[in-house]
């Protein structure tokens, strides 16, 4: 009896159990059949929040390039066949005691100025006949003075060449100029006294000195001095020097 009482017992539990394996297949069933049931549905879902209402379209999305990011290469330190060599440090100069030169000035070109200068020429009677050049000369202080010495230079060797002369001897030399009011003392070596030319030829040496100084208008006469003081004349005859010289001493 109580060996019939244990299988019954047992036959109960199979049967539990075989009851609570259907109803767990069954409900897996009802959850696939809803699922496949609900799938479209799902799908309009998830297209309208991901796709703003839209159904996703049947074509696929092309594939996205894929981009291959190569390494980068060490660079390599740049190397020269022959590198410079480095500057030597300069030898410091020697104290020589001798201060530089400073660089010179620019040299400029003199100003020049144009002056007249007579000079005598011989014509067809055999006569001196007074002739004038216009000459360039540097400008400075003291014109008079340079006219003067320019003319103790005698004639250029183009107007020698068109027949001028001199009647100042070329030893004469001058020792000062001086203007006071109209008049320009003109002072000349011992050597203006002498000319073998004779007394038409110191004349004309006269006629030159006291034109060429006359050319300057603030100068109207001139007195000529040996060595420093008033001689007669020249010669013991022609135009006496102890006075004042003008043109009009010469018509």
């Amino acid at each position: 009896m109580a060996a019939k009482k244990g299988s019954r017992v047992k036959a109960r539990a199979a049967r539990h159990r075989g009851i609570g394996f259907l109803f767990w297949v069954c409900l897996a069933a009802i959850l696939v059949a809803v699922g496949f049931a609900a799938q479209p549905s799902l799908r309009a879902a998830f297209a309208r929040l991901g796709g703003g209402g839209t159904a996703p379209s049947a074509t696929p999305a092309p594939a996205a390039p894929k981009v291959t990011i190569a390494p980068l290469e060490k660079e390599q330190p740049r190397t020269t066949e022959n590198p410079p060599a480095a500057a030597e440090p300069s030898a410091p100069r020697e104290a020589t005691g001798i201060a530089e030169k400073p660089a010179a000035p620019p040299v400029q070109k003199p100003a020049v100025r144009k002056t007249r200068l007579f000079f005598v020429a011989v014509d067809a009677s055999g006569k001196l006949t007074s002739r004038s050049v216009i000459r360039s000369v540097q400008a400075s202080d003291s014109p008079l003075r340079d006219t003067l010495e320019t003319l103790l230079k005698g004639p250029s060797s183009a107007e020698l060449n068109t027949g001028l002369l001199t009647m100042i001897p070329m030893e004469a030399r001058l020792r000062g100029v001086t203007v006071r009011g109209d008049t320009a003392y003109i002072d000349f070596s011992e050597s203006f006294r002498f000319n073998a030319q004779g007394t038409e030829a110191m004349d004309a040496q006269l006629k030159q000195v006291v034109y060429a100084a006359t050319e300057f208008p603030n100068v109207k006469k001139v007195q000529i001095l040996i060595e420093g003081r008033k001689v007669r004349s020249l010669a013991a005859e022609g135009v006496r020097t102890d006075d004042v010289l003008s043109r009009a001493s010469f018509q």
